[in-house]
């Protein structure tokens, strides 16, 4: 049987070749209508800007931008041309940023003009701001013929993590991952995405492909839309109700607040059939809600190593389980203790492992941390995921903690230990700890306990702490916990260590 490249390249002939009537909406400061014909030209006209810079096979090229027409076309172009597209997190703190464009070695960086880079100390040879004029530079350029023969094994994006302590780590996705992946979420059992859908991707492109949606979308045909910068629920209610949006996918956090606004305004929404969501547990009354309005909710879960979505839960009985793993994908449950592999009763608690099509291999350029996370067993790659979890008989999954005290806020992670070491480096401050405490918008939010030294005993506010974390230049506004509580001692284990059980009780009775 011939090896047919499973590469981005073929997803790019179907848009070309098989739907060129299919629609591409993308909101901005105006809402923008092209027709996959006129997306695979400029595609086409960007490949040729692109070749032009000299660039060579596995050059990275980054982007800093939101869910919009001019970052899908990045996606296709710089890959189609055998280069690694690098999706930078606009949230990053710009240390941040500075670090993955350096650490990644990028070439050049394509940006929203929203995102002022060029004071970074970086060695990038370029950077271009992605508006009017870069569309009608791009205008100009004669369409490449013929793309590069490329291998479904060559890289194709890289995409940063902050998801533990220290820098972010880079996971590059392959060809061969992305189309296989893109390909399953069109499965019923997935999110079941067909010609007839109109998709309305709201999880960000600059994370993890925005869960390679757009992919999926346009390798089937269906039509995409893109809701541009900071959309607010008038923004997706909007565009639900003009575009008749069947299928939208946001973290929860975004469907709440987009629940509150659509129960006090008047929008037609029934075209919207099914809600992805992921990131964070939903709470159990979004589900009830959509499903009242004849909508079902989809729990999705994966992580930036997984390549996003790895499991998804349909069920509407028990939506707060993450589901059992899509075809390609499988996980272990295995003990804290020894490693060895716990049964699926429901009521063992290990940590899950998993190895797949679209799971990776390794973190980009850091040996060590990959011998922490993946295993070799019997010739398989086994990502140990951090997540302490039941699994039950029929395979569902159900998260109920996370290893090394990570906080999921909105979707995104935050180091209780970084936080932790910021606030002790106070000159006021003896000992502190950062715990998770749940929030019904965000899922998680951060609180702080904090031993004062004895002579700052009642001269230390909570608004000094949080203004002190905001000079350090560090974190991000959303890292600041929510609530910075005083405490003469903190619990400790036997083993001197702090013992976050016993703390996250006594914030909840604080």
């Amino acid at each position: 049987m011939y090896e047919f490249p499973l590469t981005i390249q073929h997803i790019f002939w179907r848009v070309e070749k098989l739907y060129p009537e299919s629609e591409i909406v993308s909101r901005s400061e105006k809402i923008e209508r092209m027709s996959y014909k006129e997306f695979a030209l400029r595609v086409r006209k960007l490949s040729s800007f692109l070749k032009s810079l000299k660039l060579e096979k596995g050059d990275k090229v980054a982007s800093i931008e939101w869910n919009t027409r001019r970052h899908l076309e990045l996606y296709f172009a710089t890959t189609n041309m055998g280069y690694i597209l690098h999706t930078i997190n606009v949230r990053f703190h710009p240390n941040e940023i500075e670090y993955v464009i350096n650490h990644a070695g990028d070439k050049f960086v394509f940006t929203s003009p929203e995102f002022e880079i060029s004071k970074l100390k970086t060695s990038l040879s370029g950077i271009f701001y992605l508006d009017e004029n870069f569309d009608k530079a791009i205008d100009m350029q004669k369409p490449i013929d013929s793309f590069p023969q490329l291998d479904e094994k060559d890289e194709a994006v890289i995409c940063y993590t902050s998801g533990t302590t220290g820098k972010p780590k880079g996971i590059m996705y392959t060809h061969r991952s992305i189309y296989i992946h893109s390909l399953t979420l069109l499965a019923k059992d997935a999110v079941g995405i067909s010609r007839n859908d109109t998709v309305l991707v709201v999880v960000p492109m600059f994370h993890i492909n925005g869960w390679d949606l757009p992919f999926s979308a346009l390798m089937t045909g269906a039509k995409l839309v893109l809701p541009g910068p900071r959309p607010t629920s008038k923004d997706l209610a909007e565009l639900i109700e003009k575009e008749k949006v069947t299928i939208a996918a946001a973290a929860p956090t975004i469907w709440i607040d987009f629940l509150n606004f659509i129960e006090k305004e008047n929008y037609n929404i029934s075209s919207l059939k099914t809600v992805v969501t992921g990131g964070a547990e939903p709470p159990r009354i979004i589900a009830e809600k959509f499903n009242k309005m004849g909508i079902r909710l989809y729990h999705a879960w994966g992580m930036t190593e997984t390549e996003a979505i790895t499991t998804v839960n349909q069920d509407q009985e028990k939506i707060s389980s993450q589901g059992i793993p899509l075809p390609g994908i499988e996980m272990r449950l295995v003990s804290l203790d020894n490693e060895k592999e716990l049964p699926w009763d429901g009521e063992s608690i290990g940590e899950l492992w998993v190895s797949g099509a679209w799971v990776a291999k390794e973190y980009y350029k850091e040996a060590e941390k990959s011998k922490e996370t993946f295993r070799v067993i019997d010739n398989r790659i086994w990502l140990r995921t951090g997540d302490i979890v039941t699994i039950d008989k029929y395979g569902y999954i159900k998260i109920v903690d996370r290893a090394k005290d990570l906080i999921k806020s909105g979707g995104e992670w935050i180091s209780s230990i970084d936080l932790e070491n910021a606030i002790m480096s106070y000159y006021k401050v003896f000992e502190a700890a950062v715990v998770a405490v749940k929030d019904e918008k965000w899922g998680e939010r951060p609180v702080a306990l904090v031993v004062p030294k004895k002579e700052y005993e009642g001269k230390i506010t909570e608004s000094e702490i949080k203004e002190y974390l905001l000079s350090l230049n560090r974190f991000p506004k959303w890292w600041i916990p929510d609530k910075v509580l005083f405490i003469n001692e903190l619990p400790k284990t036997s083993t001197g260590k702090l013992d976050k059980k016993v703390i996250r009780e006594l914030v909840r009775n604080m």
